[in-house]
């Protein structure tokens, strides 16, 4: 009965989107570290993997699978349109600090990232996600997200 709750309300396991974020913030940290444009790549390959093709060949999220399954948590679902929603604002975000990086403007690519990391840091933190916030905010309002 869960299982068909959880694909007929599109549900996605909060505990998995934590550790994901969580994932998410130490590649973040290596690049704001060392500013090898590598970890950009990454980072946008895994996006795109994860929302335009599957998010079962997703490396990061696959790794932050293994470990929901290793830690077993209680189980908390939370929206998965508005995790899509955010993953795309953050997709937006790091292609825009790929293109600063790659036009030599480190520094707005540094805050680009940084911004990005606190923003994970807290979503995994505290549970608090500021765009799935955002999006909520507009669904109340009867703006529908169509595609980004």
């Amino acid at each position: 009965m869960l299982n068909n709750t959880y694909q007929l309300y599109n549900l996605v396991d909060e505990n998995q989107t934590r550790l994901y974020a969580a994932l998410l913030v130490v590649l973040m940290v290596a690049y704001l570290f060392s500013f090898d444009v590598f970890y950009l790549y990454l980072l946008i390959c895994d996006f795109l993997i994860r929302l335009y093709i599957t998010p079962y060949i997703s490396p990061i999220y696959l790794i932050s699978t293994f470990l929901v399954k290793i830690i077993k948590p209680k189980q908390k679902f939370t929206d998965g349109d508005a995790k899509e929603f955010a993953s795309h604002i953050g997709l937006i975000i790091l292609f825009i600090a790929l293109g600063a990086n790659l036009l030599v403007q480190k520094e707005i690519s540094f805050l680009l990232v940084f911004f990005l990391c606190i923003w994970k840091i807290v979503e995994a933190g505290k549970e608090f996600c500021f765009a799935c916030k955002f999006y909520e905010m507009l669904k109340n309002k009867n703006i529908e997200v169509e595609s980004l």
